[in-house]
């Protein structure tokens, strides 16, 4: 019998209990709002935190344990329901288990000097993993507690080791760190079993993690390999069984993590994807050497994107992260009735085959229809402003952008130095330094690029152009940063007197100038236009004896005070050509800040999404301002963009950020495109090119040109 023959042979059965897989695998549904969701057990129960307080999700019933754990957060779930966490902080507060209907204070069994801890693993035996932190001296060390007590997890010579997950014999799953001096330490996962560590090395990087390990001892997370790319070693999710570390592949991007696993050797996690407009993440399945976007398996997701698949149990049932045009939201996965039982997962693997089959054939596809999509959906698309977004590498920060479309800032180089970057069309160049080992460019104009570096036991401003560098010198002998530059090349930005006062200098024609104060000791520039009008902040002298700076502009010679928005302080940052300034300001005597945009001679205040503070960084020649704002609880703050009156948060009219944060937006050239800085909830950072979509008209006018396309094409 062929090969082609025995494989439909095999699948026969499946398919025609499964309607040939012409049926979606999975239906997909939102957790209540509010419920912060962890783990899930074979029964279904999620665990996580509602209304500041550990809580069990079952069955649509919210249970809260605040009245016997205040300030709590459910982090593990066991088969029993019994659930792990920790009080005050997920991080550094108190853990505990909460077995039976009791509350067990796993921290108080902890050695003393251990002030901080959490629980991260709970097994059917009650035995718990978790994590421990001191307020001095060693770093954290990940524990067991069994009924032998507490057992702190070793390291490999380095200074941490950090507990992930417990299965039902007691193996934690973990990473501990290698004797190592880089500020992102070399680290390897680890299984603990009985007092020993398994080191399960890489996949030929420096570095590893896991995240969970199954009953029959299969261990999955992260790896780098020996793969270097330009923003560091390509990273994959991995598998570990019998000694061997398996490498899971990826859905087409570069990097990607494994977060669980079930009995069945069934696994889910994350992979970027690479997309012609940036990339973002998908959730993926993995069983047998096949990789799956669950994106394909689901039915009903209305546009939202599945970007992350955290836990998945003995049921086949799933919970993930969904995100569309940036809000993003806990989902739970459940198997639809016509798959199979759990029983059957070796047909399921044979369905993935050829699934991931499917999916190779149709990215192949002529992308002609592609455009045709595009076009048909562009006129609903666009009722709004949108962005594609594009991802500079991690460990950079980006802080300004040209009207080249070229971005600035700071970033780890392949010899693990700070340096000041360059980023245009997906290239990134380094510059040089002033002789020191770290440096950070901080704007850009007309490829000049201004910023700071190290030069020997100072920090000097410098201006780079044509690929040299140059120190723009100090004002009293003290150390300077440039921070802003205008199309003449004349450059602004600060510098440190004896007395450690700062002065704001201009920088033009090789000459450094003390513009002087508003009447204080101390001044600061941060931006210059065109007509050479300087903005910053300043000190604002005996009138003000209360108050902290005031933003200004100078101009002329003259220093203007800018006032505030009613508090007793302001910092202006940009100026445009039209002499708009922006910046930000205390609104009152509470600390509470917003961003405000200085035009015709008053101070607006652009307000906020809803919480106490809020900057603006840019503006361009439109008088489009960026910045961000925080929201109403807490301190997490969105990237916005102010426009004809309206403060937009920049996540919600975004495409392609998977689950990145646009946390800052710190610059926006002439053309509307926008640089920000973002993050996701692993810890994942990196720069975003936000670039303006075409406008309606332009997609009328693409959609008016297909049928010529499509009348070429036949002919």
């Amino acid at each position: 019998m062929s090969i082609r023959r025995c494989l439909f042979a095999l699948l026969l059965p499946f398919f025609a209990s499964a309607h040939a897989w012409a049926d979606p695998l999975y239906t997909f549904d939102f957790l209540p709002a509010g419920f912060a969701p962890s783990a899930l057990n074979n029964a279904g129960q999620i665990v996580g935190t509602y209304g500041g307080a550990a809580a069990i999700l079952s069955g649509g019933t919210i249970t809260s344990l605040g009245s016997v754990l205040p300030d709590s957060y459910g982090l593990a779930i066991n088969n029993h329901g019994d659930i792990a966490g920790a009080q005050n902080s997920p991080y550094n507060g108190s853990a505990f288990a909460y077995v039976g209907g009791s509350v067990v204070p796993v921290a108080a069994s902890l050695p003393d000097m251990y002030a901080y801890s959490n629980a991260r693993g709970i097994n059917d035996a009650g035995m718990v993993a978790g994590n421990a932190q001191p307020d001095i001296g060693e770093a954290q060390r990940g524990f067991l507690v069994d009924s032998g007590g507490i057992h702190l997890i070793g390291t490999f010579g380095g200074d941490w080791s950090y507990a992930a997950a417990i299965n039902a014999s007691g193996t934690v799953a973990g990473t501990a760190t290698l004797a190592s001096s880089t500020f992102d330490p070399d680290r390897h996962a680890y299984l603990y079993q009985g007092g020993t560590m398994l080191d399960l090395g890489t996949l030929g990087g420096l570095r590893s993690e896991a995240y969970d390990v199954n009953d029959a001892g299969l261990a999955v997370g992260w790896s780098e390999t020996d793969v270097v790319l330009d923003n560091g070693a390509l990273t994959r999710p991995f598998a570990y069984r019998d000694g061997h570390m398996v490498d899971l592949g990826s859905l087409g991007g570069n990097w990607g993590y494994a977060r669980a696993l079930n009995n069945a050797g069934l696994i889910v996690g994350a992979s970027d994807l690479i997309t012609d407009v940036g990339w973002g993440y998908h959730a993926f399945i993995y069983l047998d050497g096949h990789m799956v976007d669950l994106n394909t398996l689901v039915t009903g997701a209305n546009g939202w994107e599945i970007i992350d698949a955290t836990d998945i149990n003995d049921a086949g049932r799933i919970l993930g992260r969904a995100c569309r045009l940036g809000t993003c939201a806990d989902v739970r996965l459940d198997l639809v009735s016509a798959v199979p039982e759990p029983a059957t997962w070796a047909m399921l693997a044979a369905g993935l085959a050829l699934l991931a089959w499917r999916a190779r054939w149709r990215r192949v596809k002529p992308a002609l229809m592609l455009g045709v999509s595009l076009a048909v959906a562009a006129p609903a698309v666009l009722a709004d402003p949108l962005y594609t977004a594009t991802f500079l590498p991690e460990n950079f920060t980006a802080y300004g952008i040209g009207n080249d479309g070229s971005v600035v800032g700071s970033g780890i180089n392949l010899d693990n130095q700070q340096r000041a970057f360059v980023w245009l069309d997906g290239t990134t160049t380094f510059l040089p330094t002033l002789g020191g080992p770290s440096a950070w460019a901080t704007a850009t104009n007309g490829g000049a690029v201004v910023g700071a570096s190290l030069s020997g036991d100072f920090t000097r401003g410098f201006i780079y152009r044509n690929g040299d560098i140059r120190s723009t010198g100090t004002l009293y002998g003290g150390e300077s940063i440039a921070y802003g530059i205008n199309a003449a090349g004349q450059v602004v930005g600060d510098s440190t007197d004896a007395s450690g006062n700062s002065r704001a200098f201009l920088y033009s024609g090789g000459t450094l100038t003390d513009i002087g104060t508003l009447g204080g000791t101390d001044a600061r520039a941060r931006g210059i236009n065109g007509a050479g009008m300087i903005v910053g902040g300043s000190q604002p002298g005996p009138g003000f004896p209360d108050d902290g700076a005031h933003a200004f502009l100078y101009h002329d010679g003259t220093m203007q005070d800018l006032g505030t928005l009613g508090g007793g302080f302001s910092w202006a940052e940009a100026v445009n050509d039209a002499g708009q300034v922006a910046g930000y300001s205390l609104i009152g005597a509470a600390a509470v800040w917003h961003p405000f945009l200085y035009s015709g001679g008053v101070m607006h205040d652009l307000g906020s999404f809803g919480g106490d503070f809020g900057e603006a960084h840019a503006i361009n020649a439109a008088g489009m301002v960026v910045g961000y704002s925080s929201f109403v609880g807490d301190g997490f703050s969105h990237a916005f963009v102010y426009a004809d009156g309206s403060l937009v948060d920049l996540n919600n009219v975004t495409d392609g950020l998977g689950i990145q944060v646009l946390m800052d937006a710190v610059g926006i050239n002439d053309a509307g495109q926008i640089v920000a800085n973002s993050c996701n909830d692993f810890g994942y950072c990196a720069p975003v090119l936000l670039t303006p979509v075409p406008e309606p008209a332009a997609a009328f006018l693409l959609l008016a040109g297909i049928p010529v396309l499509l009348w070429r094409r036949k002919n």
